[in-house]
């Protein structure tokens, strides 16, 4: 049974809503609703709106400034590894025998109110560091990963 009528409309338009183009028309795009130019077809696309609350910036600039203190203490600790040969040899020596005590002791002398979580590889050396958490909620966190390999 043939659904069209002569000028390729749906007859059954008001009771059944056919979704994909005539036979012999262009396929629907999968993830996409654009088609060319010269696209006859009876596809009507079907957009979804969401709507989203209403915005307030307290919590996001709250995150920002937690963020300023973790990556001031970040830049002193970078600064300190980057100009002194001395401190990068024995940070690096340390966490490379696995002497987490003694490389949280230097990373802590360098003068930075946040110490951060250690971990380390073969390959280099990965400082995670976190905001204070208020009301159970952490708000932001930032990782530096350091190759030596």
């Amino acid at each position: 049974m043939n659904i069209y009528d002569r000028k390729g409309q749906n007859r059954m338009y008001p009771y059944y809503y056919f979704r994909y183009p005539r036979p012999g028309q262009y396929p629907p795009t999968h993830g996409s609703w654009h088609y060319p130019a010269n696209y006859q077809g009876s596809y009507h696309p079907v957009y979804f709106y969401r709507t989203f609350p209403g915005v307030d910036p307290e919590m996001f600039m709250s995150s920002a400034k937690k963020m300023e203190v973790l990556m001031r203490d970040a830049s002193t600790l970078l600064v300190n590894m980057a100009e002194s040969k001395k401190f990068s040899h024995e940070l690096m020596s340390a966490a490379q025998q696995s002497k987490i005590s003694e490389v949280e002791k230097m990373i802590k002398s360098t003068g930075i109110s946040r110490v951060p979580s250690v971990s380390y590889t073969p390959d280099g050396l990965t400082l995670h560091f976190e905001s204070e958490k208020e009301d159970n909620v952490k708000c932001c966190d930032l990782t530096l990963k350091l190759r030596w390999m």
